[in-house]
């Protein structure tokens, strides 16, 4: 590998490195807070997925959801599907069962403050998206 390449590569994982280091996981009560509505990205088995989840004050949630499949812009195809589950706070993790096809997304997601409103979601997937109400 050429010296210029590794000196890119070096000061990317620098840039990197702080920014991981400055995510802050919210408590259960900021994630109370903020709960109203989640939009985010995601790779999984079915392609690129783009979800809003309304999260209802009694602890229902309902899912819209676009997949994109295909290997570049010109041969993409968007599908549109949807589901209906419930979410609630345990500790300092949002909850979520999908009652649907989306329930390889059910689980726990511990849920890392971006800038502003924006967060990144770990738990049986990685979403990067806004919590916001």
């Amino acid at each position: 590998m050429s010296k210029p390449r590794l000196l890119v590569l070096a000061a990317l994982a620098a840039i990197a490195i702080p920014a991981a280091a400055s995510a802050v996981s919210l408590s259960g009560a900021e994630i109370q807070m903020r709960a109203g509505e989640f939009r985010g990205d995601t790779h999984s088995s079915r392609g690129f997925e783009s979800h809003i989840w309304k999260l209802a004050p009694g602890g229902q949630a309902r899912a819209v959801v676009t997949i994109k499949r295909g290997l570049s812009a010109l041969n993409a195809v968007n599908v549109e599907t949807g589901d209906t589950g419930t979410w609630s706070i345990e500790g300092n993790t949002l909850c979520v069962a999908w009652a649907g096809e989306n329930s390889r997304f059910s689980g726990c997601y511990a849920v890392e403050a971006q800038r502003g409103n924006h967060v990144r979601l770990v738990g049986p997937a990685r979403w990067e998206g806004t919590l916001d109400r």
